[in-house]
């Protein structure tokens, strides 16, 4: 068999390669399709920080409804200095009312503590209150809330006899940067993240 070769015919007035213009465009949709599909460094911190947010909010719900549900005191401990949040039965037999039990997680199955030191996928995000968390009437601060069987956030002394009502309650949260805030609404006790 006999093959024969093509010659390639040389076309030397021709140019080879792109125009300034066509790179220019090339990397302006390459720009414009990586910004639209990676999000920015600040959204990405305030996904954290939202992610601890509600975590914090549900843990507040939770407790709640556990008070509506059983028909007793629940509530929950916010600790600045240890980040943490531990959902609590409450005695209120006792002066001041004390931790009866810590009731486990519906879904770990764990003492219900949120711990954001320990929550990696909200490193950096911390509870930045400078005071305790919830005012009360006539009693002041307190970094501690008590669901009444109703619902009714509230603090309770002298055995259950006295009972004072939430005037204010927010966990204020920072990553330096960005702040949120879980509200506890003074008299339904409606949990939020604003």
């Amino acid at each position: 068999m006999h093959s024969k070769s093509i010659p390639l015919r040389a076309n030397h007035g021709a140019q080879c390669g792109y125009s300034l213009l066509e790179l220019t465009l090339v990397v302006l949709i390459l720009g414009i399709m990586a910004a639209a599909l990676v999000p920015s460094f600040s959204s990405k911190d305030a996904g954290k920080i939202e992610l601890v947010a509600e975590e914090i909010a549900q843990a507040l719900r939770y407790a709640q409804n556990e008070s509506r549900r059983t028909g007793q005191h629940y509530g929950a401990t916010i600790s600045q200095s240890t980040q943490t949040i531990t959902v609590k039965k409450w005695d209120i037999t006792t002066n001041p009312a004390s931790t009866e039990l810590v009731p486990y997680h519906p879904v770990s199955k764990q003492s219900f503590v949120f711990d954001a030191n320990s929550f990696s996928l909200a490193s950096g995000v911390y509870i930045s209150n400078s005071s305790d968390v919830f005012l009360y009437d006539s009693i002041g601060r307190r970094g501690s809330l008590i669901f009444d069987p109703e619902g009714y956030p509230v603090w309770v002394t002298s055995a259950g006899a006295d009972v004072y009502r939430l005037l204010d309650g927010a966990v204020t949260l920072s990553d330096g940067d960005n702040q949120l805030n879980v509200v506890i609404a003074p008299i339904t006790g409606r949990v939020t993240v604003q």
